[in-house]
């Protein structure tokens, strides 16, 4: 095979590439109203597989631009997804109102809540505990008795962020350290 026609394969296929990976993923539906019955459409986080129904409190739903909606089960796997699929454009992103009462906690538009980071309550795929409230009334209720900080939804991801960032690095320092350790062994 020459040159000229290698190249050109491989070109037609990173072009078909970029064109799959610009489409909804496959089997996916457009969903227009994504609040409507959103644990049993989306019962498992897209990016760990935990179970969105055990962990209403910290579950989150993320309607994308072209209407494709993943649920996650966390902040913190949904903060990965929305760096995944940045280019796709965000519609809104909900969370559960940790302030109202009953199970499963209602979604709130995060852009309009206060968060509580960092409390005594238990975290969900992280340390440093996120929780969302409708009410920054209830938030500083909650906090009162539980400690931690009140925040917008653009800190909390930052702190989410930080946090995938440190713990990146710590598995880097570890993998080079192993590495480094069989090399050793290997040599002795």
């Amino acid at each position: 095979m020459d040159r000229r026609t290698l190249f050109k394969g491989l070109l037609a296929l990173t072009v078909v590439g970029q064109v799959e990976a610009a489409e909804p993923t496959a089997g996916a539906v457009a969903d227009l109203v994504p609040l409507d019955n959103e644990l049993e459409k989306y019962p498992r986080c897209v990016v760990c597989n935990m179970d969105r129904r055990r962990f209403h409190y910290a579950r989150h739903l993320t309607h994308y631009a072209d209407d494709h909606v993943d649920g996650t089960c966390s902040l913190e796997c949904t903060a990965e997804m929305m760096l995944r699929e940045r280019r796709r454009g965000f519609k809104a992103i909900y969370g559960p109102d940790f302030g109202a009462d009953g199970e499963p906690k209602p979604l709130v538009d995060v852009a309009a809540a206060t968060y509580l980071l960092g409390s005594r309550l238990p975290g969900t795929m992280t340390r440093r505990s996120k929780y969302v409230f409708a009410d920054p009334v209830a938030a500083q209720r909650v906090r009162q008795e539980q400690g931690g900080e009140l925040a917008t939804f653009d800190e909390a991801l930052a702190a989410s962020m930080a946090e995938k960032a440190e713990q990146l690095g710590r598995r880097y320092r570890n993998d080079q350290e192993r590495l480094r350790r069989k090399k050793d062994g290997a040599a002795g």
